[in-house]
């Protein structure tokens, strides 16, 4: 009796080793662009990133230098989401964005100023010195 106990015991902790091991995690430093949809240019785009269990907290901007910082954001499964407000004004972005190892892909919205606006946004995570 004490066997089977064991075995699934094992089979557990093994199952849920590997999903811990597969788990998202975008804390850390990612670089890339964004493209403007109806448009050819891109344009740079930084991000520093936290990531704490499914919540996600950091800045954005064109470079590590100018960020705007944000907090709310969500990670579910490999689909983060977040909201950053532009400088205090009424206008903001909202980044609809997907992970895949290290590379992060997806949408990003500005709203506010009588603008409205999409883009394309692709980032690589910025190797550790």
């Amino acid at each position: 009796m004490k066997k089977p106990c064991l075995l699934t015991g094992l089979l557990l902790g093994a199952l849920l080793s590997t999903v811990a091991l597969c788990a998202t995690n975008v804390t850390g430093k990612w670089s890339g662009a964004m493209k403007m949809e109806g448009g050819n240019d891109s344009k740079p785009v930084y991000m520093i990133l936290k990531q704490d269990g499914n919540k996600v907290a950091g800045s954005a901007g064109p470079n590590e230098t100018e960020q705007h910082p944000f907090e709310g954001g969500k990670v579910e499964g490999n689909k983060v989401t977040f909201d950053v407000s532009l400088g205090g004004g009424p206008g903001s972005m909202h980044f609809d964005l997907q992970v895949e190892a290290d590379q992060i892909t997806g949408q990003v919205r500005r709203n506010g100023e009588d603008r409205n606006e999409a883009a394309k946004v692709s980032l690589k995570r910025v190797a550790e010195k």
